[in-house]
Protein backbone atom coordinates (compact mmCIF):
# COMPACT_ATOMS: atom_id res chain seq x y z
CA UNK A 1 0.00 0.00 0.00
CA UNK A 2 1.32 3.38 -0.92
CA UNK A 3 2.93 5.16 2.45
CA UNK A 4 2.55 8.89 3.39
CA UNK A 5 -1.27 8.22 3.88
CA UNK A 6 -3.52 8.13 7.17
CA UNK A 7 -3.91 4.89 8.54
CA UNK A 8 -8.12 5.77 7.77
CA UNK A 9 -7.23 6.16 4.08
CA UNK A 10 -4.90 3.47 3.88
CA UNK A 11 -8.12 0.92 4.68
CA UNK A 12 -10.02 2.70 2.55
CA UNK A 13 -7.42 2.03 -0.29
CA UNK A 14 -7.28 -1.52 0.96
CA UNK A 15 -11.06 -1.68 0.43
CA UNK A 16 -11.03 0.16 -3.13
CA UNK A 17 -8.22 -2.68 -3.80
CA UNK A 18 -10.31 -5.88 -2.76
CA UNK A 19 -13.46 -3.99 -4.26
CA UNK A 20 -11.59 -3.69 -7.96
CA UNK A 21 -10.29 -7.10 -7.77
CA UNK A 22 -13.34 -8.47 -7.04
CA UNK A 23 -15.27 -6.51 -9.36
CA UNK A 24 -12.95 -7.33 -12.05
CA UNK A 25 -13.44 -11.51 -11.90
CA UNK A 26 -17.44 -9.64 -13.63
CA UNK A 27 -15.63 -7.07 -16.22
CA UNK A 28 -12.67 -6.24 -16.89
CA UNK A 29 -11.34 -3.02 -14.94
CA UNK A 30 -7.92 -3.45 -14.98
CA UNK A 31 -5.60 -5.52 -17.27
CA UNK A 32 -4.77 -8.93 -16.13
CA UNK A 33 -0.77 -7.74 -16.17
CA UNK A 34 -1.53 -5.01 -13.82
CA UNK A 35 -2.79 -7.15 -11.16
CA UNK A 36 0.53 -7.83 -9.57
CA UNK A 37 1.74 -4.38 -9.37
CA UNK A 38 -1.59 -2.92 -8.57
CA UNK A 39 -0.77 -0.55 -5.60
CA UNK A 40 2.04 0.75 -7.38
CA UNK A 41 0.08 1.02 -11.25
CA UNK A 42 -2.89 2.05 -9.93
CA UNK A 43 -2.64 3.48 -6.31
CA UNK A 44 0.40 5.24 -6.22
CA UNK A 45 0.05 5.99 -9.95
CA UNK A 46 -3.57 7.93 -9.01
CA UNK A 47 -2.30 9.67 -5.64
CA UNK A 48 0.57 11.17 -6.99
CA UNK A 49 -1.85 13.43 -8.83
CA UNK A 50 -3.20 14.91 -5.24
CA UNK A 51 -0.75 17.25 -4.00
CA UNK A 52 -0.59 19.00 -7.93
CA UNK A 53 -4.81 19.65 -7.78
CA UNK A 54 -6.06 22.33 -6.29
CA UNK A 55 -8.84 22.57 -3.82
CA UNK A 56 -12.52 22.61 -5.19
CA UNK A 57 -14.70 20.41 -7.37
CA UNK A 58 -12.93 17.65 -9.32
CA UNK A 59 -14.52 15.93 -12.56
CA UNK A 60 -12.40 12.78 -13.50
CA UNK A 61 -13.46 11.61 -17.02
CA UNK A 62 -13.73 8.02 -18.14
CA UNK A 63 -13.08 6.76 -14.46
CA UNK A 64 -13.51 3.01 -15.27
CA UNK A 65 -12.31 1.54 -12.88
CA UNK A 66 -11.90 4.13 -10.17
CA UNK A 67 -8.48 5.39 -11.57
CA UNK A 68 -7.58 8.00 -10.51
CA UNK A 69 -10.96 9.31 -9.99
CA UNK A 70 -12.27 6.85 -6.39
CA UNK A 71 -8.60 6.89 -5.37
CA UNK A 72 -8.92 10.60 -5.31
CA UNK A 73 -12.18 10.71 -3.60
CA UNK A 74 -10.71 8.51 -0.56
CA UNK A 75 -8.20 11.51 -0.13
CA UNK A 76 -9.65 14.76 -0.87
CA UNK A 77 -12.83 16.09 0.83
CA UNK A 78 -13.93 18.46 -2.02
CA UNK A 79 -17.22 17.30 -4.10
CA UNK A 80 -15.58 14.84 -7.19
CA UNK A 81 -17.54 13.84 -9.99
CA UNK A 82 -16.57 10.68 -11.74
CA UNK A 83 -17.81 10.30 -15.41
CA UNK A 84 -17.93 7.03 -16.78
CA UNK A 85 -20.33 6.68 -20.21
CA UNK A 86 -20.22 2.54 -19.85
CA UNK A 87 -23.11 1.59 -17.35
CA UNK A 88 -21.50 -1.58 -16.03
CA UNK A 89 -18.54 0.43 -14.86
CA UNK A 90 -20.58 3.79 -13.44
CA UNK A 91 -22.41 0.64 -11.16
CA UNK A 92 -19.32 -0.67 -9.92
CA UNK A 93 -18.04 3.31 -9.34
CA UNK A 94 -21.80 4.05 -7.57
CA UNK A 95 -21.42 0.94 -5.58
CA UNK A 96 -17.93 1.47 -4.57
CA UNK A 97 -18.56 5.08 -3.33
CA UNK A 98 -20.91 3.79 -1.19
CA UNK A 99 -19.30 0.75 0.34
CA UNK A 100 -16.23 3.02 1.08
CA UNK A 101 -17.89 5.59 3.10
CA UNK A 102 -17.40 8.31 0.24
CA UNK A 103 -20.63 9.17 -0.95
CA UNK A 104 -21.16 12.42 0.39
CA UNK A 105 -18.72 14.18 -1.71
CA UNK A 106 -17.83 11.93 -4.61
CA UNK A 107 -21.06 11.72 -7.32
CA UNK A 108 -20.79 9.31 -10.27
CA UNK A 109 -22.82 10.38 -13.79
CA UNK A 110 -23.22 7.30 -16.53
CA UNK A 111 -23.03 9.32 -19.06
CA UNK A 112 -20.32 10.86 -21.73
CA UNK A 113 -19.00 13.90 -19.92
CA UNK A 114 -20.45 16.18 -22.87
CA UNK A 115 -23.52 15.46 -21.27
CA UNK A 116 -22.55 16.41 -17.97
CA UNK A 117 -23.74 20.16 -16.98
CA UNK A 118 -21.80 21.64 -13.92
CA UNK A 119 -20.45 25.22 -13.38
CA UNK A 120 -16.72 25.87 -14.74
CA UNK A 121 -14.93 23.26 -11.87
CA UNK A 122 -11.48 23.23 -10.05
CA UNK A 123 -9.50 20.79 -11.68
CA UNK A 124 -10.26 17.84 -14.56
CA UNK A 125 -8.74 14.26 -14.57
CA UNK A 126 -8.18 11.84 -17.31
CA UNK A 127 -6.32 8.68 -17.24
CA UNK A 128 -5.99 6.36 -20.62
CA UNK A 129 -8.91 8.26 -21.98
CA UNK A 130 -7.99 10.24 -24.87
CA UNK A 131 -5.87 12.78 -27.09
CA UNK A 132 -5.55 16.38 -25.30
CA UNK A 133 -7.07 17.15 -28.31
CA UNK A 134 -10.17 14.62 -27.84
CA UNK A 135 -10.25 15.72 -23.69
CA UNK A 136 -10.02 18.99 -24.18
CA UNK A 137 -13.43 18.94 -26.79
CA UNK A 138 -14.81 16.85 -24.92
CA UNK A 139 -14.59 18.87 -21.83
CA UNK A 140 -13.66 22.26 -22.36
CA UNK A 141 -17.53 23.56 -21.04
CA UNK A 142 -16.56 22.14 -17.37
CA UNK A 143 -13.72 24.44 -17.26
CA UNK A 144 -12.90 28.65 -17.08
CA UNK A 145 -9.32 30.18 -17.55
CA UNK A 146 -8.66 28.63 -13.74
CA UNK A 147 -9.04 25.15 -14.08
CA UNK A 148 -6.16 23.10 -13.84
CA UNK A 149 -6.68 20.20 -16.36
CA UNK A 150 -4.22 17.02 -14.59
CA UNK A 151 -3.37 14.99 -17.19
CA UNK A 152 -1.19 11.88 -16.87
CA UNK A 153 -0.24 10.75 -20.44
CA UNK A 154 2.71 8.19 -20.01
CA UNK A 155 5.19 8.35 -22.57
CA UNK A 156 3.71 9.88 -25.16
CA UNK A 157 2.93 13.48 -23.21
CA UNK A 158 5.24 15.59 -25.05
CA UNK A 159 4.01 14.47 -28.34
CA UNK A 160 0.63 14.73 -27.62
CA UNK A 161 1.08 18.18 -26.28
CA UNK A 162 2.84 19.00 -29.22
CA UNK A 163 0.06 17.80 -31.48
CA UNK A 164 -2.63 19.84 -29.12
CA UNK A 165 -0.70 23.15 -29.29
CA UNK A 166 -1.80 23.15 -33.08
CA UNK A 167 -5.48 23.73 -31.97
CA UNK A 168 -5.17 24.81 -28.21
CA UNK A 169 -3.54 27.66 -26.00
CA UNK A 170 -3.12 28.06 -22.99
CA UNK A 171 -0.82 27.69 -19.78
CA UNK A 172 0.87 24.23 -20.40
CA UNK A 173 3.89 22.11 -18.56
CA UNK A 174 5.11 19.02 -18.09
CA UNK A 175 6.12 17.27 -14.70
CA UNK A 176 7.81 13.84 -14.43
CA UNK A 177 5.39 11.00 -13.31
CA UNK A 178 6.61 9.43 -9.85
CA UNK A 179 5.81 5.97 -10.42
CA UNK A 180 7.09 5.56 -14.43
CA UNK A 181 10.41 7.74 -15.15
CA UNK A 182 9.77 7.83 -18.48
CA UNK A 183 6.12 9.13 -18.30
CA UNK A 184 4.73 12.86 -17.94
CA UNK A 185 1.62 14.47 -15.98
CA UNK A 186 0.18 17.40 -18.62
CA UNK A 187 -0.76 20.06 -16.37
CA UNK A 188 -2.63 22.82 -18.26
CA UNK A 189 -4.58 26.38 -17.33
CA UNK A 190 -6.08 29.31 -19.73
CA UNK A 191 -6.91 26.21 -22.01
CA UNK A 192 -9.10 27.80 -25.48
CA UNK A 193 -8.93 26.65 -28.71
CA UNK A 194 -6.76 28.63 -31.08
CA UNK A 195 -8.36 31.31 -33.18
CA UNK A 196 -8.50 30.73 -36.86
CA UNK A 197 -6.78 33.17 -38.85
Amino acid sequence: MPGDVPRETEERLAQLKALVLAESREQNLISESSVVAFDERHLADSLQLAPLLPAGVLVDIGSGGGFPGLVLGCVRADPCHLVEPRAKRAAFLDGARHALGIGDHVHVHGCKVERVTLPPVAAITARAVASLDRLFTMASHLADDETLWVLPKGQSAASELAEARKTWQGDFRLVASRTDPEAAIVLATGVRRRRAR
